[in-house]
């Protein structure tokens, strides 16, 4: 089995939001035996302009290009994600989709669904058309970049508590089942249980950190109240790991903090990537 990391640190996504890139940065250098990395060149702060509605759309794409690139190089099973804003899924679950195919899930756990368009968006922030690039609704230059964009019956959204109307417009048209941090606490299992009663047997599992209640896990923009409780997030990623085939994990939006969040993303890696890091030596942190 092949294992890639691939460290991501966009901004662009976020237009000015430059904790996005040294919270990537930071996890990539301070969590130990990580595989095979690889990095993808990111220019500094800088003005950006707006083309079909997204800001830095000429960076977003030549980024994702190179991302692509050096996926399809390795040529990996599995691929761990460190990025920066949320938008730099598209090339690892993109991916994903080409190799697997109908067999793969894509779990989304975000306080948003990211499922904004060039054609809905107000800000022209492409972290709030993530999912939809995905999907293949991010504009013609982010598709023909990518690899195979997923279908909307693919997609399972977690932790999701805030919506724009156009969003939960294509939820509702497209059946995609969302989950709120309420539903998901009742029972840890339940999200699995529906991916493996969907007939799905592979799993990509995106995190943007605002999912987790910074009470437990302080390093995400100001979030919306309520969010899934780290050790739960654990046990939900442990009954997915024990019902299906993990092959990806993306931690996106990471802001550095003066809490012990390094080591609680190293435990994320390592509940949801068996044997992913070498060695795998982890300090646990035990107050979730």
């Amino acid at each position: 089995m092949k294992d890639l990391t691939l460290v991501f640190p966009q901004w662009q996504g976020a237009i000015d939001n430059m904790a996005l890139f040294d919270g990537a940065v930071l996890l990539a250098e301070n969590i130990p035996g990580l595989p095979a990395v690889s990095t993808v060149e990111i220019p500094p702060l800088k003005a950006l302009k707006t083309c079909d509605s997204i800001a830095g759309k000429g960076d977003i794409v030549s980024q994702l290009g190179s991302a692509c690139k050096t996926i399809k190089t390795e040529n990996p099973d599995r691929i761990l994600l460190l990025g920066g804003d949320c938008s730099t899924e598209t090339g690892p679950v993109s991916w994903m989709n080409e190799k697997y195919s109908d067999r793969l899930a894509l779990i989304w756990f975000d306080a948003h669904p990211d499922l904004n368009t060039p054609l809905t968006t107000k800000s022209g922030r492409m972290q709030g058309m993530a999912l939809s690039a995905i999907l293949g609704n991010g504009g013609m230059d982010i598709t023909k970049t990518m690899f195979k964009p997923l279908m909307p019956r693919q997609v399972f959204c977690a932790g999701v508590r805030e919506f724009d109307p156009p969003e939960l417009d294509f939820i509702t048209e497209n059946k995609i089942p969302f989950f709120g941090p309420g539903e998901l606490e009742r029972d840890p299992a339940w999200l699995a249980k529906q991916i493996c009663k969907a007939g799905f047997s592979k799993v990509y599992i995106h995190i943007d950190v605002d999912a987790i209640n910074p009470m437990g896990f302080p390093h995400s923009k100001p979030s919306p109240p309520a969010g899934l409780p780290f050790g739960r997030t654990l046990k939900m990623i442990e009954e997915i790991k024990n019902r299906l085939d993990i092959c990806g994990l993306g931690l996106t939006e990471f802001h550095p903090g003066n809490e012990r969040g390094v080591e609680k993303v190293q435990e994320l890696i390592i509940t949801a990537l068996d044997g992913f890091l070498l060695g795998e030596g982890l300090i646990a942190t035990k107050d979730h």
